[in-house]
């Protein structure tokens, strides 16, 4: 028979109570000290305590072993670009993770708002862009308290609270007023009912987070479960537990994978919600094997969508190499070029002729006499003209259409 969650087995008139033990006594089962209170129409019942567990299932072994597998062939073909290609690709990928982690809670972002963001320009998204910058650049952040919580959720969220102040927290450091989640007019969940126990959970989650003979995808998963269950803010904690989710992911499997959670999730959503509400079910017991199989599933999908991504944009820019390499151009002017193209394939942002002078090491006046040129050929065109700025021309664009 395949392994099924314990409320069908429950409608099929086995003794899940025995199913349980059977469960929990496999020495191969996993069993957390993280508790839960199974929900029923979207309010806890208190009354009914069950610790989270995990049975290593084959089905999650096979998923596991596909991550790593599609990790390296995403970093095999990352290595393979030029260094300015590696850093819009890694940009545009944010990007996108940042705008689609907001619309998955109805937060309406756009390009434009994330890439102010990231040039300096302050605005609600300031914040989250920040963190997720982080994570491009290695800063994994490792909590230790549910003081650092706080702050990470402070540093994420300032500008959107000025803007929003009734989701202000308004407890020592969480909330002390309940939440509910709801789907259209029904309820579904209900978040820790006080502060203390916010409190006193999150301290059992960072406990967890940080024991070292825990498998580090496994980790993650239930990580993103409790914190969902626990809801310690008002808003914003869908885009903090998949931000926590991404930093486990950069650090354990790769950047890309990382940046490529929120959009799998939004082309999940349904299934998402449903593998929240399933683990909480009270007929299910606290059972988290079928939750952490259909994130590892979501996150297959996405790294499926950046190894698509790179294996097109890295043929398109090896066939644009040597279309340049036959052009009768001066070393500079191939170079100028070839930047060009790496920021028209990999990023929808154009590149400044600031930025431009110091990837090439040529002050603006020599810059502009070598654009001059490549634009009478049509190989180049003015973008913008405050601030300067060019990409590609027409005849190179049909190249590579």
């Amino acid at each position: 028979m395949a392994y099924q969650n314990l409320k069908t087995l429950y409608y099929k008139k086995y003794n899940i109570e025995e199913e349980l033990n059977k469960r929990l006594e496999n020495p191969c089962t996993l069993k957390t000290e993280l508790a839960i209170s199974p929900v029923i129409k979207g309010e806890k019942l208190p009354s009914e305590k069950y610790n989270l567990f995990y049975l290593p299932i084959n089905n999650i072994l096979f998923l596991e072993e596909q991550i790593f597998s599609n990790s390296k062939k995403v970093t095999d073909i990352f290595s393979q670009l030029p260094y300015i290609a590696q850093n819009k690709c890694i940009e545009e990928v944010m990007i996108n993770e940042i705008i689609k982690t907001n619309k998955i809670e109805g937060v309406i972002s756009t390009k434009k708002d994330i890439s102010e963001s990231l040039n300096t320009k302050k605005t609600r998204f300031t914040g989250i862009v920040n963190k997720y910058k982080e994570i491009t650049e290695g800063n994994l952040e490792k909590i230790n308290s549910v003081e650092e919580i706080r702050k990470i959720y402070d540093d994420i969220f300032k500008e959107d609270i000025l803007k929003n102040p009734e989701n202000e927290l308004d407890g020592k450091l969480f909330r002390k007023s309940p939440v509910y989640i709801q789907d259209g007019i029904k309820k579904i969940h209900s978040g820790s009912l006080s502060e203390e126990a916010i409190i006193s959970q999150l301290n059992d989650l960072i406990k967890f987070m940080n024991i070292k003979n825990v498998n580090s995808l496994i980790k993650a998963c239930t990580t993103h479960y409790y914190f969902e269950y626990i809801h310690p803010f008002y808003d914003g904690n869908g885009r903090f537990g998949r931000f926590l989710f991404s930093i486990y992911l950069a650090r354990k499997i790769d950047i890309l994978t990382g940046l490529s959670l929120s959009y799998a999730i939004f082309l999940n959503k349904e299934k998402y919600l449903k593998l929240f509400l399933e683990t909480s079910e009270s007929k299910n017991c606290g059972e988290l094997t079928f939750f952490i199989e259909g994130m590892l599933e979501i996150i297959i999908q996405g790294q499926e969508s950046i190894i698509g991504m790179l294996e097109k944009k890295h043929l398109k820019l090896e066939y644009a190499l040597n279309y340049i390499k036959e052009l009768e151009l001066s070393v500079e002017e191939s170079d100028i070029l070839f930047i060009l193209t790496q920021n028209y394939i990999f990023s929808n942002s154009p590149l400044k002729d600031s930025e431009l002078c110091t990837y090439i090491n040529l002050s603006p006046y020599k810059l502009k006499g070598y654009i001059k040129k490549l634009s009478e050929e049509s190989y180049v065109e003015t973008i913008s003209r405050r601030p300067l700025i060019h990409s590609i021309g027409d005849k190179l664009k049909k190249v590579l259409e």
